[in-house]
């Protein structure tokens, strides 16, 4: 601020020593808004990343989820291969660790990626509620949708070619939460991409489904071959 103040007084000497008894009219709101727009632009660029949105994240008290939270689950990864994994919710095991899919279910879906011929570090991967529910239970609509902006602003920054959602929960909340959440079902719209924001969303089993069903892997691995596809 001492320097802000320096500057200005020597632009006023100035226009003092050309014989000027008042400043140029509009002088003083041209260095406002200068200013202004400054603080603008400094503030989007501390939006724009993953980093100061993680840290909104952990901050965050908007809904009952964070009230009953151990520790709040941001994403992980980077977006070198262009795919961005979506899950549910944060489990007991994510809830205590502060990582998405770090249990079982994240076992699986580590090996699925692997299969894909990646690393899991060079996929995103996130959660449509960044919360732990309580009793393992799905979140409801409204806690999805006091969410959801964290997952668009997280979408936005990855920019990622093809996501996966992980469940029915994360395929609702990228289908703008139509209807009820229990009138979708992953076995009838599994197979149909369709798209967010231009992006092709592929729909699969959740990977804790995949655990009581593992029957049904061999279907998520054509939802997978269809990413590949679609990556290349």
């Amino acid at each position: 601020m001492g320097r802000e103040i320096e500057n200005l007084l020597d632009i006023l000497n100035f226009y003092k020593a050309l014989g000027f008894k008042e400043l140029p009219s509009g002088f003083i709101n041209s260095i406002l808004k200068d200013r202004e727009s400054c603080d603008m632009t400094h503030q989007e660029a501390i939006f724009e990343s993953i980093d100061s949105l993680n840290d909104r994240i952990k901050k965050c008290f908007n809904c009952p989820l964070s009230k009953s939270r151990t520790n709040p689950v941001c994403g992980e990864g980077d977006n070198s291969v262009g795919l961005m994994f979506i899950g549910e919710a944060p489990g007991v095991e994510e809830d205590k660790i502060g990582r998405p899919f770090v249990g079982e279910a994240g076992k699986l879906l580590t090996n699925l990626i692997e299969k894909m011929g990646f690393k899991r570090e060079n996929v995103y991967i996130t959660n449509t509620v960044k919360c732990h529910p309580p009793g393992n239970r799905e979140p409801t609509k409204e806690e999805i949708s006091m969410c959801f902006d964290y997952l668009k602003k997280e979408i936005e920054l990855i920019a990622p070619k093809v996501i996966m959602t992980l469940g029915k929960v994360a395929t609702y909340a990228l289908k703008n939460m139509e209807g009820k959440i229990n009138d979708l079902s992953i076995s009838k719209i599994r197979g149909k991409v369709f798209f967010y924001k231009n992006i092709p969303v592929i729909p699969t089993f959740h990977p804790a489904y995949l655990l009581r069903n593992r029957k049904d892997k061999w279907l998520t691995w054509e939802d997978a071959q269809e990413a590949m596809r679609r990556l290349k």
